[in-house]
């Protein structure tokens, strides 16, 4: 991930107008700075595939909500509009699904780690997604072939689960809900 550094912060609306983008990349904006990233590795598309097939499956079977995986925008503010891997919106919120993207906070969001954006996971796109709330945050991280899941409580996150290689990983909102890791990493 490169930072594109402007001589001051914009706003979302204005990311939006802006026509100078090259096509083979994806840019977000956090805290109002462009941040351009690569096209993910295939190994980041097979752990993504296997996620969204296995959490995709449970919410639609539960009947829970919507899930979308990489490319969605998410616009939590209005400086901040970022494209997580993979996020669930419960059936109670899908009013913020609208014909621009997602515009507010989903229930989960799942971001996949590399060597490129692994920083910006951990570091500013973990507290833009604690600013708003966002109830669980799950760091999936192909090279140690590990799952973290933070949940959101007094304010902050809680590392509430950590498997690396096998176990399963279980989710807080998606009550019930267990991620064989083993599948999860399958095909890489």
């Amino acid at each position: 991930m490169e930072t594109l550094f402007a001589e001051r912060k914009i706003t979302v609306r204005e990311f939006l107008e802006r026509d100078d983008f090259e096509p083979d990349f994806i840019y977000e904006l956090i805290n109002g700075e462009i941040v351009k990233k690569s096209s993910p590795h295939p190994k980041h598309q097979i752990v993504l595939g296997n996620l969204n097939e296995a959490v995709r499956k449970f919410v639609k079977d539960k009947k829970l909500g919507t899930v979308f995986f990489a490319p969605v925008d998410v616009f939590l503010d209005g400086e901040n509009a970022l494209v997580p891997d993979l996020i669930f919106i419960s059936e109670a919120k899908k009013s913020i699904i609208t014909g621009n993207g997602v515009e507010g906070a989903p229930d989960l969001v799942v971001e996949i780690l590399s060597p490129g954006t692994a920083k910006y996971d951990r570091g500013d796109k973990m507290k833009v997604y604690k600013k708003h709330r966002i109830p669980e945050y799950w760091l999936v991280d192909p090279k140690l072939q590990s799952i973290e899941i933070y949940t959101f409580a007094d304010n902050d996150y809680e590392l509430k689960e950590l498997v690396m290689d096998k176990g399963e990983a279980q989710s807080t909102v998606l009550q019930g809900f267990a991620l064989d890791v083993e599948k999860i990493f399958e095909g890489m």
